[in-house]
């Protein structure tokens, strides 16, 4: 009888072991096809966050003068609108900015989706004036550390 059981409980253990090889992953890399992320690192900008940062490069650009008014919305569907004033009372100008955050090669990248800038700048400059010090946030929270962006979520 002891036999049997010390049988049992042998196979038992050997069924457990083999389930448990094949399922655990010994790596702890997490699956990054999905998008659900793996990283230890999470920035969060609000709207305001996003208008004061971009408003504060603005300037860097020819025609947005010292203090341009920004206004961000980032929408239902993930996309980051950018209303820009430039100008005084009677004299200003608006324009606007729609970007898409996306991930390319493990780094964020800003598509531009619809930009009615007139004679300002171009998209592109726009674009760039807000996706560097995003990923300069980001170097500088990885400490010099390889990393990459596996996930953006918008709220």
């Amino acid at each position: 009888m002891k036999s049997l059981l010390l049988l049992l409980l042998g196979g038992l253990c050997g069924a457990i072991a083999t389930v448990l090889f094949f399922t655990v992953d010994t790596d702890f890399t997490g699956n990054e096809a999905d998008g659900a992320g793996g990283g230890n690192i999470s920035l969060v900008l609000t709207e305001e966050a996003l208008a004061t940062l971009l408003a504060n490069e603005l300037p860097a650009l020819p025609g947005f003068g010292d203090r341009p008014v920004v206004e961000v919305t980032v929408g239902s569907n993930g996309v980051v609108r950018a209303d820009i004033v430039v100008g005084g009372l009677g004299v200003g100008f608006r324009s606007a900015i729609t970007v898409n955050p996306n991930i390319v090669d493990g780094k964020l990248d800003l598509e531009v989706v619809d930009a009615s800038l007139g004679e300002l700048a171009l998209p592109e400059q726009v674009r760039d004036a807000l996706e560097a010090p995003l990923r300069d946030r980001l170097d500088s929270l990885a400490g010099g550390l390889e990393y990459r962006v596996t996930s953006i979520r918008t709220t």
